[in-house]
């Protein structure tokens, strides 16, 4: 009995030991900086803390790209699983807000690897910067799911109350005006995004965007279908007629290098 009880005070202080000696606010910075593999993509931490008990908080987590901002989430939260340590695991549950909404997630870093799952609420688009360099313009909320591992996953989103300004893409001109809602599913697989399915919906007018992103270079499809008195309220359609394949059906390539 006596051992056992001296067994878990040792583990106890152990485990207490290694988070206020062995874990500085350094270290907890480098680790989540240092979990974006990618070349061009970066995480930049701000204002880290510790906590009592590993927990911490920090002022933002940033997603950069060639050093400029894509989207950041602050007022974040978070605590660490003790025994993933000791395992050499790190184990990390979090919340923020981001863009207005609230996101939160869990990140595990075993060895190299590492695996990513994000749920976002209700962030509001024209607060990131992601679709401002994108050149979409305009507002919506977006929720959705993001599941990664080991460079490898999913993505789930869908867009409400959307109100987008028309937009220009690898030079064609896209009517985002008259969409107020999206939804899709894509998979990610190291630097190639595939698009398992995206639809932009309005009264009246329905689109699908199909195709990949690989290497920072669009190959994608834009399937446009307006209804009959829609089409011929909107002199939009007539820009686009060399991509009308019949009436009512317009294909319209999207190829180049992705304005990132």
């Amino acid at each position: 009995m006596k051992r056992s009880l001296v067994a878990a005070v040792v583990l106890v202080f152990l485990v207490f030991g290694l988070w206020i000696i062995a874990v500085p606010e350094s270290l907890l910075t480098n680790l989540i900086e240092g979990a974006m593999h990618d070349g061009n993509l970066r995480l930049q931490v701000s204002d880290m803390h510790k906590g009592l008990f590993y927990d911490f908080r920090c002022g933002s987590i940033t997603l950069t790209k060639n050093s400029r901002p894509l989207l950041s989430v602050e007022n974040i939260e978070g605590r660490i699983n003790p025994l993933s340590l000791l395992i050499l695991k790190l184990n990390v549950l979090f919340t923020g807000d981001l863009s207005r909404g609230k996101v939160n997630g869990k990140i595990d870093l075993l060895r190299g690897k590492s695996h990513v799952t994000v749920s976002v609420n209700g962030a509001e688009l024209q607060y990131m910067p992601f679709f401002t360099l994108l050149g979409i313009d305009g507002r919506g909320t977006l929720s959705g799911d993001i599941n990664i591992r080991d460079s490898k996953g999913s993505i789930t989103f869908s867009v409400a109350d959307a109100r987008f300004s028309p937009a220009a893409f690898a030079g064609v001109a896209i009517p985002l005006d008259v969409f107020t809602g999206a939804r899709g599913a894509m998979t990610v697989d190291g630097n190639m995004l595939r698009i398992q399915s995206f639809a932009l919906e309005g009264e009246g007018v329905y689109a699908r965007l199909k195709g990949d992103i690989a290497a920072g270079r669009m190959n994608l499809t834009m399937e446009l279908m307006p209804q009959k008195s829609f089409r011929e309220q909107n002199l939009v359609f007539m820009a686009l007629k060399r991509y009308e394949v019949s009436p009512g059906y317009y294909s319209v390539p999207l190829t180049g290098p992705l304005p990132l």
